[in-house]
């Protein structure tokens, strides 16, 4: 928010729009954001008459515990990117939510110059829309959100063990979702004495937990783990003993704290 309180009037004049990834971005490192940050970026927005747009791609449909990332801090953006979750990742289908104020600046004619005359090959995918509907339809008979809420405290409670390790920087956690940030120094092979870049650690660790049964992938050295929402305790249990049985076995032993 600092860099944002520091911009000048001038500038200011010039944005149109602030995106942000609420609560945590992605392909970032899975890095948190400080508590408020999103509340005080719609403070801002709301001063200056910049447009809030949220990317709620990742965060979207339960991942953060609550069904809207925004929830948390009870923001309203002006307007809200969707998609994966949306069709519980089984078909590819995004959506894109405005507010009343900016739709009613399309709500016309081409004639007039209001209409939005926009579409693609995909736009309205007959398949995509059902999967959508039955994915909601879940969140709506089947308690989703209230059944995620025991497996994100199993995971906290969990990830106790991974963030013990002594190869390990750092474990952050929002809802349903966790970066494993490995710590940025030289892995040295017991075995052979060899010393490898640590950039190469997250990608082995990840084909390490693919021998176990796991299969996620790395952000730089930051393991990613983003289970299903259905997935079971025990499965849940498996996933992130995966995790830490390989990250003992490609940083050695000598991990363990």
């Amino acid at each position: 928010m600092k860099a944002l309180e520091r911009i000048s009037a001038t500038e200011v004049a010039t944005i149109a729009a602030v995106v942000i990834e609420p609560l945590i971005q992605g392909a970032a490192g899975m890095k948190l954001w400080p508590p408020r940050t999103l509340r005080s970026v719609r403070e801002w927005c709301d001063r200056t008459g910049a447009l809030l747009i949220v990317d709620e791609v990742m965060t979207g449909f339960g991942r953060t515990g609550k069904m809207f990332a925004v929830e948390h801090e009870s923001v309203i953006p002006d307007i809200m990117v969707l998609g994966k979750g949306l069709t519980a990742g089984y078909l590819p289908l995004a959506i894109t939510l405005v507010t009343e104020e900016i739709f009613s600046r399309f709500d016309g004619s081409i004639v007039d110059g209001k209409a939005l005359a926009y579409g693609h090959s995909y736009t309205g995918s007959a398949l995509g829309c059902a999967a959508a509907l039955a994915s909601l339809e879940i969140f709506a008979t089947q308690r989703v959100l209230e059944t995620l809420q025991p497996k994100i405290e199993q995971m906290n409670a969990e990830l106790q063990a991974v963030k013990n390790l002594t190869a390990v920087g750092e474990v952050r956690q929002c809802g349903f979702i966790a970066g494993i940030e490995l710590k940025q120094t030289d892995d040295v092979e017991l075995a052979t004495g060899r010393v490898r870049p640590a950039g190469g650690l997250g990608a082995r660790v990840c084909v390490a937990a693919r021998g176990r049964g796991l299969l996620t992938r790395p952000i730089r050295n930051v393991i990613v783990l983003m289970p299903p929402l259905c997935i079971t305790s025990a499965q849940l249990s498996a996933a992130i003993a995966a995790i830490r049985d390989s990250i003992v076995e490609v940083c050695g032993h000598n991990s363990i704290a």
